[in-house]
């Protein structure tokens, strides 16, 4: 039977891991943030509800990724004062 991957958890991580999902991490944040300017220039543009409501759920999105961006460098560097 093919073996399934294990889904990422932080606690067990290596080093490896956790480099590859801060790479990850920094794309989205990138991503988030261009859409977030898309908005914020739409909503400039028409002053609209939507556009304001988006940029709203966007602005928290971007925080939460950043709150999991510095738990991710905390167990990095803990895994790198152990080694």
């Amino acid at each position: 039977m093919k073996k399934q991957k294990t889904k990422f958890v932080l606690a067990e991580s290596t080093l490896e891991e956790v480099n590859k999902q801060l790479k990850i991490n920094m794309f989205v944040i990138v991503l988030v943030a261009l859409i977030l300017l898309l908005n914020i220039a739409n909503f400039m543009q028409s002053y609209s509800l939507f556009y304001g409501l988006l940029v709203v759920i966007m602005i928290f999105f971007l925080f939460i990724i950043i709150k999991s961006r510095q738990i991710l460098e905390m167990r990095k560097k803990a895994l790198t004062r152990v080694e």
